[in-house]
């Protein structure tokens, strides 16, 4: 099973050497996972490993799943995206939206964001055959993020069902575009009319309620302005609308780009270029939700720095004051701009 080594867990075996370039691995194939092991494969910002879970007495076996999110998660996101794909290949044949049988797809995930406590999106360890495939993980990811925003805002159970099925079907209107690539998909003279089309297959579902329907076709507005396709202004984008475009934005970083950015710096990014673009609240809540980080927490650096947190910054979340827990130094990334935080570990 390959997983991301965030999920790494003590006691899992590797299945597979941890291999760099040197002569020999730096933790050997059939090793039981210690809290060093992990640290290292971190440390060296290694990003997917495969492992296998340590065989134990049934009873045993059966508590360690039920109690590991990483492996409860994959199996659900994976029966997602298959049925996501099936969906989407029958929008591209043409066939209309079938509102059942898509919330059947959705549901699984959206409970799991609910029922778990989850507090930060888990990425899955996935394998991109083409950018039609990033569309389809954008989408399930975007459902992921929009029901925690909206748990994170206590919006009641219906509107958090409401929003993540909404959000996975910002995307639809890409169905009916001819394209190979992202790149080419963008250079299509209608482009910026997806989010139309997108309302237009959803425009007479009885599920969705019209705020939701408003919220797809509104998902590239912005709030000065800058957005698409009418260009609507602040007073005419709702709250819905903005969970969504905030989800699409934030996706867009970690699928749509060619350099590998780290969930601190997608946040960067966000409220960097999206300063008045979104509801303050929603950005707030993603912030809340992708950077929870603590005082005490231990973070790797993108200098190779491991260090503990001893103070954050309300101002910048993502750069607090750092301690080299290998030296008495101490890095306040809000001076130090070139050094961002890679992960917690």
């Amino acid at each position: 099973m390959r997983v991301r080594a965030e999920m790494l867990q003590e006691g899992w075996i590797l299945s597979k050497p941890v291999q760099l370039n040197t002569e020999y691995p730096i933790v050997e194939m059939g090793k039981e996972l210690t809290k060093e092991d992990i640290e290292v494969i971190r440390a060296f910002l290694i990003n997917e490993i495969e492992v296998e879970l340590k065989q134990k007495d049934n009873n045993e076996m059966t508590s360690e799943i039920s109690n590991t999110n990483s492996v409860e998660f994959i199996k659900i996101y994976q029966d997602a995206m298959k049925m996501y794909k099936s969906q989407y290949a029958s929008w591209e044949s043409g066939v209309s939206l079938n509102i059942v049988e898509f919330r059947k797809v959705l549901m699984p995930l959206i409970d799991y964001i609910q029922n778990s406590q989850m507090k930060q999106i888990p990425i899955p360890s996935v394998t991109l055959k083409d950018d039609k495939d990033k569309i389809n993980h954008h989408s399930l990811l975007s459902t992921m993020l929009a029901s925690l925003i909206a748990l994170k805002l206590d919006y009641q159970k219906g509107d958090i069902i409401q929003i993540g099925v909404s959000a996975a079907l910002c995307n639809a209107g890409f169905a009916k575009y001819q394209f190979k690539t992202i790149e080419e998909l963008e250079r299509k003279s209608d482009y910026k009319n997806h989010p139309t089309l997108s309302y237009r297959m959803v425009e007479k579902v009885q599920f969705l309620r019209d705020p939701m329907k408003i919220a797809i076709l509104q998902h590239e507005e912005r709030l000065d302005g800058s957005g698409y396709p009418l260009k609507l202004k602040s007073t005419h984008i709702n709250e819905y609308a903005s969970i969504l475009g905030a989800c699409a934005y934030y996706f867009n970083k970690v699928l749509f780009t060619k350099e590998h950015l780290s969930d601190f710096q997608v946040i960067e990014h966000l409220n960097k270029e999206c300063f008045g673009k979104f509801h303050p609240s929603v950005i707030e809540a993603i912030n809340q939700i992708v950077i929870n980080i603590q005082l005490g927490d231990r973070v790797l650096l993108s200098n190779g720095i491991v260090g503990k947190v001893i103070y954050r910054s309300n101002v910048e979340l993502t750069r607090p004051v750092i301690k080299d827990e290998n030296s008495e130094t101490v890095i306040d990334l809000m001076k130090e701009r070139k050094v961002s935080i890679q992960e917690i570990l």
